[in-house]
Formats: C-alpha cells, sequence, structure tokens
C-alpha cells in the first residue's frame, strides 16, 4: 500500500473512519444494553453514555487532526495539492458526521 500523504487512497480515509466509528457506537450500545443495561431512572447520565462519548471524542480528535494534517499538506507543497485539500476535505465532512451523530450521547439515555 502507499503510503504517501498525496495517494488517492487518502481521500476516502475518513469516511472510512466514520464507517467504522458508526458500527462500532451502535454495535457497543447494543451489546451494553443487553449484557449489562444502565437504570433508565439514571437518565443520559450512565457509564455506557461515557465510554460511547469517549470514544465519539477520541474519533473526532483522529478525524479533525487528519483534516488539519491534509490541510497543511496541501499549503505547503503546490505537487498534487487537489488530493490533499480533497482529503482534508472529506476528513472534515466526517468529523462533522461524527459531531452530528454522536451528539445524542449527551442528552439520552441508551437503552429506551
Amino acid at each position: 500500500m502507499n503510503r504517501s500523504a498525496f495517494s488517492p487512497a487518502q481521500i476516502p480515509l475518513g469516511l472510512v473512519i466514520w464507517s467504522l466509528w458508526f458500527v462500532a457506537v451502535y454495535g457497543a450500545q447494543g451489546l451494553g444494553c443487553e449484557l449489562a443495561p444502565p437504570s433508565p431512572q439514571a437518565g443520559a447520565t450512565t457509564w455506557l453514555n461515557a465510554a460511547l462519548g469517549l470514544f465519539t471524542a477520541l474519533t473526532l480528535a483522529l478525524l479533525l487532526l487528519l483534516a488539519w494534517r491534509f490541510w497543511r499538506l496541501a499549503a505547503a507543497t503546490a505537487a498534487q495539492r487537489f488530493v490533499a485539500r480533497l482529503s482534508a476535505g472529506v476528513h472534515l465532512v466526517a468529523a462533522l458526521a461524527t459531531a452530528f451523530i454522536g451528539l445524542p450521547l449527551l442528552s439520552l439515555p441508551p437503552c429506551l
């Protein structure tokens, strides 16, 4: 596999990370609710929401870091600037999708 930052394989990486996060979060939520459901009286302040929120924050930080990295690479080099900027944009869109889908973890009980 080509490890160059300007490889076209970098373009879908943000959406791949987002899709893996999406499957992991909803799979973990389902397993957590099946194996050790938190008390419904706790509302959104449960161990399950805290774990999923931490995983979401780490994924969001990774996607934003990658978006920033590719944007800086595009500004630093004239060669293959298109691939780097497109990669940065895709990572940013994936970060926004992660934040948008992850925000309900802060306000909704996990096992309704």
